[in-house]
């Protein structure tokens, strides 16, 4: 921490006769302490603004890819339009989150505190917290949940923020059975595939820690390996995880604009919206065009 220094000459310490030396005074700048709170809010934003902008990268491209939008490639055409149209509503996203993020670290940090010094007759007061802390949970989860449909909205329509988010909160609460079925069985699917992947590569570590003769005790380092892979696992499903909720939505979207000709109606994606599918029709499909549905649609799109 950058500090003013002065030198007092009056106090003076000798070695020998030929040497001397002045002490330093330090004067402690009151608003540099701020500053690190300042840094951890900025940390907290900058993280999830970076989380934001992958987000909606990954859902410009299966967006692309579902409504056979003319791109050579999805990925870099969807970054493309985040860094020239989006960057706004990202960062506006992103900030709702850190806003609801921050008080829950607040309280968790204070409950920690009371935690280490408990006595009697605190206890209402950690119950008080601890629901705080819960509600906080939830309510960033849920903002999360919603800023993620609305970046799928962004992605389709090019359109702000606000307007996405009424779109998104919409198609969930029409089809809210749907979305609770999709998410269940889909998170449920996923666990299990994370638990297959570290549970592979903790028995080929297994495998071949036991070839080696050296090694004595290996079930620390086979379950390092396992937990290791897990995460690892679910760092690359979760992608699939945002790749199903952003075909939900463009099945809503596909029928709201446009109607029993979309793409929607042709496979059995109907059924999520509680359509039966019908046979394609060859030629169908390359008529199907994106138009826009809200009064605010982005001129850039």
């Amino acid at each position: 921490m950058a500090q003013n220094a002065t030198i007092n000459p009056n106090v003076k310490n000798t070695f020998d006769a030929k040497k001397t030396f002045n002490l330093v005074e330090y004067h402690e700048q009151h608003y540099l302490k701020y500053m690190l709170y300042f840094y951890i809010v900025a940390l907290i934003w900058t993280s999830e603004f970076i989380f934001a902008a992958s987000q909606l990268c990954l859902a410009g491209a299966v967006a692309a890819w579902y409504f056979r939008k003319p791109t050579d490639s999805p990925v870099c055409d969807s970054m493309a339009k985040l860094v020239k149209y989006h960057l706004g509503s990202v960062a506006k996203g992103s900030f709702l989150i850190t806003i609801f993020k921050i008080p829950r670290l607040i309280l968790t940090y204070f409950y920690a505190k009371m935690k280490a010094a408990s006595t009697k007759g605190n206890d209402c007061a950690n119950y008080g917290l601890k629901c705080c802390i819960c509600c906080f949970y939830c309510l960033e989860k849920f903002i999360r949940y919603l800023n993620h449909n609305a970046y799928t909205i962004i992605a389709i329509e090019s359109i702000n923020f606000c307007p996405a988010a009424g779109v998104a909160w919409k198609a969930i609460w029409t089809h809210v059975l749907s979305v609770a079925t999709i998410n269940g069985i889909g998170d449920f699917v996923l666990f299990l595939g994370k638990l297959a992947v570290a549970g592979v590569c903790g028995f080929i570590g297994l495998i071949m820690l036991k070839r080696n003769p050296e090694i004595q005790f290996y079930m620390v380092p086979v379950f390092v390996i396992a937990v290791f892979a897990f995460f690892v696992a679910h760092i690359i499903l979760s992608l699939y995880e945002i790749v199903v909720d952003t075909l939900f939505l463009c099945v809503y979207e596909d029928r709201t604009i446009n109607g029993p000709s979309g793409r929607w109606k042709e496979s059995n994606l109907a059924n999520l919206l509680g359509e039966e599918p019908v046979e394609a029709v060859e030629g169908r499909m390359q008529e199907v065009e994106l138009r826009s549905i809200t009064k605010q649609p982005y001129s850039g799109s």
